[in-house]
């Protein structure tokens, strides 16, 4: 049996019967501690059961945890609050961490619209300079300054880094 994580032939087959259904997961040992750590097997299959924790209800919008099951849609942002332990498993298999590891913004608006008046300054004052150098016939010096204009509007209209 292959672990439907990692593809490892030495999966385990972890099975819970709730109500009429099976509930059922192929894992091996490694992955099964990697994405859900310090649970144990029947917290795990508490989280996806119906019987754990199904009615709880956020105090805010009233939306019941069996519903977040149903249709994985949360009411309000209290819900994480208030259905914080039983979404650990969930966020934790779909992201494999529970915090949030990437980049965050680094640059103010401000200093974005700055940094944007520079380079639209910096675009005029190009375009001036090739017309002309186009004038005075000097191919080089045009084509030095037509690379320099494309990188500036690269960084203005392609996503680069100003």
């Amino acid at each position: 049996m292959r672990c439907v994580n990692c593809g490892n032939d030495a999966a385990k087959l972890y099975e819970r019967e709730d109500g009429d259904r099976v509930i059922s997961v192929q894992l091996c040992p490694a992955c099964f501690r990697k994405l859900y750590g310090d649970l144990s097997e029947g917290e795990f299959f508490a989280a996806f059961s119906d019987t754990a924790d199904g009615n709880k209800e956020c105090p805010t919008c009233g939306t019941k945890f069996s519903d977040f099951r149903a249709t994985g849609l949360l009411g309000c942002a209290d819900c994480y609050t208030t259905f914080r332990k039983e979404l650990y498993p969930v966020v934790y298999s779909a992201q494999g961490v529970l915090s949030h590891t990437g980049s965050g913004p680094n640059k103010t608006p401000e200093t974005r619209y700055d940094d944007i008046i520079v380079l639209v300054n910096r675009k005029r004052e190009l375009e001036r300079r090739i017309k002309a150098a186009r004038s005075s016939g000097d191919d080089d010096w045009v084509k030095a300054l037509e690379e320099e204009l494309s990188a500036v509007n690269r960084k203005l209209y392609g996503g680069d880094e100003a």
